[in-house]
Parts: structure tokens; sequence; C-alpha cells
């Protein structure tokens, strides 16, 4: 029996014996210590760092490779490099932290609007910049922060920059001064009706202020050479400023003549021209405001730019004393004709100078303006107008074009080219557009008559933080527009504002080093990990399957 077991183990001695030697070739060998002896020592530490490895080791020859194993171990190479290549970009490229809080900017309580218009047909004269809010402030015609330029009808440039610092001055009589202009103007007529009936010859004052019909005859009025100046005012019948004038200035009319009668070397002459009548000839020179009243002489009076040519303009008190103290301001003391040639009077004439004082206006006026400036206003609703407007003047609604152009529109700052493109980055993905001046470049038409645009803005404040030791943060305002035409007696151009209360703050960051290191350590281990998963799947399931077949086959 004891050869019996001794056969039937036999067979399995080579497979011990070569398995054993196997696991020997892997077993550290003995070293000699300083005496030459045999040493143990090494033999502990090795069996004590191989029970501590995590990687335990199995034999190649107890492995065996497959096909589908081979598939799915290039499937994981390709996967772990795209990956790691995915996350070394993600690593390289910074990110936007956002988030919504209270408004806490620097900015405090105040909101500065930049605006930058171009009105082609209003004329500086009257446009005017007023502001208000919900909390019931309102300011009219800011002047302060606020500059004016003449333009043509093609938004070209043609006088200089104009900046307003003066407060406008009551230019109207006063109730006592008119009546006793009305008292004089009434009295002169009464004088006419007697010498009418009298049939005595008409004096020099018959017709205190002439009737102007047509361009031809204030230039025959012009070039006559002992006219040094004549006064025009262009007046509506429908107006009330005009109609208050109207009295004043005849007064002022009888008393300059009376001064200057006719004979002497240099007269003054009053006109006035209807502009409803006359309304092409009224828009001609420039006249959107009633009364208006121009300045024309020999010469002195026209202003020149870039090829326009306009007369100055009496901005004095409308005083029937204010008048003709103005007069006595530009002529000599008068002088009989008799005694000078009219060659000589108009040479004489050439030579007189208007004043540079307040009442007299002595700048290009243009048909149309530009209006540049800012304003501060509390972080409530409110709106910005631009219209004509004037304490003493009056205007037509009909003739008033409130078509623009804005050329720059904005809140708070404006950025300069590195902030812009950095801006352009925190927003890249998203629908294009300046929405810090979302508004630049848009052109406004009135095609029909009482037409105002209104423009509705939501802005909110964002302040960005850029990556980096040295950068400093900056604040800028985004907003949201939309412009619509309505109908109104004084057409304007409206720019309504909501400040929102939010602002939100974005933190430029990258991802940490050790984040980084962290998730390059998981795609290798994890996908390494789940392709095993799928390979012992796939392998297990092949095999189940061949022995079903080969049981079969058996069967």
């Amino acid at each position: 029996s004891r050869a019996r077991r001794s056969r039937a183990h036999a067979p399995h001695r080579p497979i011990v014996a070569a398995t054993m030697q196997r696991v020997n070739r892997g077993a550290p060998s003995t070293s000699f210590g300083p005496g030459g002896g045999f040493s143990a020592a090494p033999s502990k530490v090795s069996r004590t760092l191989k029970s501590m490895d995590f990687y335990r080791k199995v034999p190649r020859e107890f492995s065996e490779g497959t096909i589908g194993g081979s598939v799915i171990s290039i499937m994981s190479t390709l996967l772990i490099a795209f990956l790691l290549l995915s996350e070394i970009g993600a690593y390289t490229t910074s990110r936007f932290d956002t988030k919504v809080v209270v408004d806490r900017s620097i900015d405090g309580e105040l909101l500065r609007i930049n605006f930058n218009l171009s009105f082609p047909a209003l004329s500086c004269e009257f446009a005017s910049v007023d502001v208000g809010d919900a909390l019931g402030l309102n300011r009219f015609n800011l002047t302060k922060t606020v500059f004016k330029r003449a333009i043509d009808s093609n938004m070209n440039p043609i006088g200089p920059l104009q900046w307003d610092r003066e407060a406008q001055k009551a230019l109207a009589a006063t109730d006592e001064e008119h009546a006793t202009a009305v008292a004089h103007v009434e009295e002169h007529k009464k004088s006419m009706e007697l010498l009418k009936e009298s049939n005595n010859p008409a004096t020099s004052v018959t017709h205190p202020v002439y009737e102007i019909d047509n361009l031809e005859d204030l230039q025959t009025m012009v070039k006559d050479p002992t006219h040094a100046v004549v006064l025009v005012n262009f007046y509506a019948p429908w107006c009330p400023w005009c109609q208050r004038l109207e009295p004043v200035y005849e007064s002022a009319a009888l008393t300059v003549h009376g001064k200057y009668p006719a004979g002497v070397k240099s007269r003054a002459l009053f006109t006035k021209v209807d502009c409803v009548v006359h309304e092409a000839f009224c828009m001609k020179q420039v006249v959107t405001g009633y009364p208006t009243i121009r300045i024309f002489t020999h010469g002195t009076d026209i202003l020149t730019h870039d090829g326009k040519q306009e007369h100055a303009a009496y901005r004095g008190p409308r005083t029937v004393d204010a008048l003709a103290s103005f007069i006595d301001s530009l002529l000599p003391p008068p002088e009989k004709m008799l005694e000078t040639s009219p060659e000589a009077a108009a040479e004489a004439n050439m030579q007189i100078r208007l004043p540079s004082s307040a009442n007299v206006n002595k700048r290009i006026i243009g048909p149309g303006c530009g209006i540049t400036g800012f304003v501060l206003v509390k972080k409530v609703p409110g709106h910005l107008w631009i219209s004509a407007s004037s304490s003493d003047h009056s205007f037509r609604g009909e003739s008033m074009n409130m078509t623009h152009v804005v050329n720059h529109f904005y809140f708070g700052h404006q950025l300069s080219d590195d902030r812009s493109r950095y801006l352009d980055k925190f927003h890249a993905g998203e629908k294009e557009g300046n929405w810090h001046d979302k508004l630049a470049g848009e052109v406004f038409r009135s095609r029909d008559a009482h037409i105002s645009h209104e423009h509705y803005l939501q802005t909110v404040l964002t302040t960005i933080t850029p990556m980096g030791r040295y950068t400093l943060p900056f604040s800028v305002y985004e907003y949201t527009q939309h412009s619509h035409a309505v109908h109104e007696p004084l057409p304007k151009a409206k720019f309504h504002y909501q400040p929102s209360p939010m602002q939100i703050t974005v933190n430029e960051t990258r991802t940490a080093f050790y984040e980084f290191i962290t998730s390059l350590m998981a795609i290798v281990g994890g996908v390494y990990s789940v392709m095993g998963i799928a390979d012992g799947v796939l392998f297990n399931s092949i095999a189940l399957v061949k022995r079903k077949l080969e049981l079969g086959k058996q069967g």
C-alpha cells in the first residue's frame, strides 16, 4: 500500500519541486558577516519589509493574457491619457467664482452717469440737461459738469466747446416796466393818429419797428450806410414771451429812434420777423426758441467757424432801458450826415465792435448740439432728460426734432483697454455686446412731429478681482436697455435708470496644486480599478459560456 501511495503521488512531485524552486529563487540569499560567518539579520529585515508590502506580486507563470484584457488595457491607457491632459489643461486655466451680495461698493450712495450725445436738430442755445430721482430731488439745466458744442446737420463740429458757467438771469421786464412800455407805445400811436388827422408830414419814428418779409429786405436795411446796427426780433404770435416783449421792443425803438433820428451818420434800426409766416427763413437763421433777438451790423457780428457763418444774439435783459443802453454802447454820439459823406459813414460804421459781455452771445450756435459730461446721482431710480428749455422763451413742438445719436452712455468710470479685454474674458461664451456701454453707437430718429425717445436702463454693479498678487480689483456697471418712441407736446430725450441694490463679486482662481495631484491619482487609480472590474466581468462571462458549451457537448 505504501508503494501504491508513492506511485500515486509520484506525478505530483515534479510540480511541487518546480514550485519550490521558483519560490526559493525569490528568497533572499544569506550574506557573510564581518567575521566571515553567516548573518541572519538581513533576512529578518527583508521578511519584515515584505510583510508590509501592499502590492504583492503574482509570479508571471500563474497569470495569462487574453485578447479581451488587451483591448481593455489599450482603452484604459487612452482614457487615462485623455483625462490626464484634460486635468492639466484645467489646472493651467483660471476660473471665475461668482456670488451675489448686497451692494458694498466704495462708491457709496452716489452713482456717476457719463454721456456723450449728438442732437443734429437741437440748438445748444436752449439744450438743457435735467435730472431727477424717486426721492423728489430735481435739478434743471445742469451746467457745472456739462459741456456743449455746436454741430451741423451731419453732426460735424462747427464751433468750440462751450461751458455755461454763469447762471441765467431773468430777462423779461417786470410788470411795472411792462406797463410803462405799453403806455409809451399807446401815447405814440395817439400822436401818430393826430398827425394823420392834421395832414402833417410823418416823422422819422412813424414806424418804430419794421416788419421784414424776406432776406432781401433785411440785406437792404443792413447795407444802408447809415444803419450801423440792425436788431431783428424773431417771434411767434402765439408765444407769451413774445407778446410780453412786443411793447417793450417798440418802446425801446421809439427811444432809440428819438435819440438817433434820420439824418445822423450812425443809426440803429429795430425790425421783426414773424416765424410762423416765414418759418423757412427763421430755420435758416437757426432760430429754435422765441423770442430771439439777433444783431446785424456791417460785418463785426458775423461769426465764422469751418465755413459756417452766423450772427450774434442779444442775451441781455428785455427792458426798455437795457435795450437803449445796449445801443448807446455801440453807437457814437449822433452826428449829422451833412458833415460827412455816405462813404465815410459806412467806413465809420465798419469800425463798430460788439462788446464781449453777457448781453451778447458771440459764439456759433449751429443747428445741432453735441452734449457731453457727467452727473452724480443717488443710487435710486431716477431719470436724465435732455430737451429745449428756457425760463423766458417759448418753443414750437411741431418743429422740435429730438433725433439723437448716443456716442457713449455708461455708469461709473470708463474701463481701460486691459480691463475691457478682461471683462470680455469673463463674459466669454455669453451673448456678445458691450454691456458696460450698451447704447454706444445707437441712432434714434424722430420720423414724425412731437416724438420723444424714452430709454429704460437697468444697471448692476460687478466687482472683479483678477488673479495675481499685484493686481487690484475693479468695478464696472453693466446695464440692459429698452427704448421706444412716444408722442408728447414738447419732445424730449429721456433716460430712465434703475440701479440694482445687489452687487456681483467675481474672483478669478486656479485649482490648488494638491487638488491637481489628487485628481491625477484619482484618474489613474479610478480608471485602473474600473477597467479591472470590467475585465474580470468579461473574462468570467466568457469562461461561463465556454463551460456551458462543453457541458452541452458532453451531455
